[in-house]
């Protein structure tokens, strides 16, 4: 497919985004390259090997294969084509359409301050939940469990949605900032967590485990004690060792690189670079073999998965799930939606989850998912 291109200027990729106010789009900033890649208008879903007949593809995935929930209706696992495409950087953007050319008005974004209140009262809930799989852990069924929470936030007034990606955009400088509307529902949010990469014939994935607070007054000595500890050591290690297997299924060729700090605007991570070459597979396909890692997941995996399946009591849907941009020579990029949000009308539902493992506390664990909240209620 040829598509035309027109360079543009506008103050922000959400003008783009308000042009095409009720066609299925999506926006995805990659702050590696300070990139935006949106696009609008639905062409078709294809199968992977018909995707590099177009200049890019959007994938969406599922946390697990099949969706009850009516809420997440319409979202599946696809690759979808477009026929406009918005590309920022390098100081350049490039408007590219497959027929006509749209003019897109500069538009000045508003901020909205939603007023919301929280309806979910759920650390009963949560209790119940760790109990169970602190219980899995001690029986050495599993040695780590990714647990999630689903709020409701209920808005006074419709929510404004520009509004809240202007605000994750601001607020979350380092994170993959991603929106993805479809059947009059948005689903945003600002992740630091890759999953895999691929430019040329290098892969490239991240283990992201092990959290502490920011206390803001001295990032490094926090940074020296999240290392230092044991309990998120041996968290951030089983990611690592759990994506090193699967990879050297693939190609021998692998280096681990060393564990370092990402820092976020409330949080600390722990995040370790892991990449190989491969001539041989697509991005695709590494998606596949990877997903879900132990940072969304848990290890053993299928233990871990069962647990999760039977015990949380809210489908996760694309949470933590994949979504990514591929161009048309096969590289690109796919991340795990957390920090992630389903936007409806005036309806909020958020997510945020932690990983349990043999020394985790309860309430601890539950004050860190409220930490990770703050991604999505701040935005507000």
């Amino acid at each position: 497919m040829i598509y035309h291109e027109k360079q543009i200027k506008l103050d922000s990729p959400l003008s783009f985004w308000k042009r095409f106010e009720h066609e299925e789009r999506f926006l995805f900033y990659n702050p590696q390259k300070k990139e935006f890649i949106c696009g609008a208008k639905r062409l078709k879903a294809l199968s992977t090997e018909d995707s590099k007949k177009y200049l890019y593809t959007f994938t969406t995935m599922t946390f697990f294969d099949k969706i009850k929930d009516q809420k997440w209706a319409g979202f599946d696992n696809e690759t979808i084509a477009f026929e406009y495409y918005l590309v920022i950087r390098d100081g350049k953007q490039i408007l590219y359409y497959l027929k006509e050319p749209v003019e897109i008005e500069n538009m000045k974004m508003k901020i909205y301050k939603h007023q919301y209140r929280n309806v979910t009262e759920d650390f009963e809930d949560w209790k119940q939940l760790f109990s169970v799989v602190d219980n899995a852990i001690s029986g050495k069924e599993v040695n780590k469990v990714v647990v999630s929470r689903e709020v409701k936030i209920e808005c006074n007034t419709l929510i404004n949605v520009q509004s809240v990606m202007q605000n994750l955009l601001k607020q979350n400088p380092d994170c993959f900032v991603f929106a993805y509307f479809k059947g009059g529902k948005t689903f945003l949010g600002a992740t630091p967590e890759v999953l895999v990469e691929k430019e040329n014939n290098n892969i490239i994935s991240y283990a992201l485990a092990g959290t502490i607070p920011r206390t803001g007054e001295n990032d490094a000595l926090q940074g020296k004690i999240l290392l230092a500890d044991a309990k998120n050591h041996n968290e951030h290690k089983i990611v690592i060792d759990s994506i090193f297997e699967v990879m050297r299924k693939y190609t021998h060729d692998l280096v681990v690189d060393e564990t370092t700090i990402l820092t976020l605007k409330r949080l600390l991570h722990l995040k370790t670079r892991i990449h190989a070459k491969d001539e041989n597979s697509t991005l695709y396909e590494w998606v596949k073999r990877l997903h879900p890692t132990p940072a969304v997941g848990g290890n053993p995996v299928n233990k871990a998965l069962e647990l999760i399946k039977t015990y949380e009591k809210h489908e996760r849907g694309l949470y933590a799930a994949p979504i990514g941009i591929v161009g048309r020579n096969g590289d690109g990029i796919f991340i795990t939606c957390i920090r992630s949000a389903l936007v409806y009308e005036n309806i909020v539902f958020a997510y945020a989850g932690c990983g349990i493992v043999n020394e985790s506390d309860c309430e601890t664990e539950y004050i860190e998912t409220n930490n990770k909240l703050k991604t999505i209620i701040e935005s507000l």
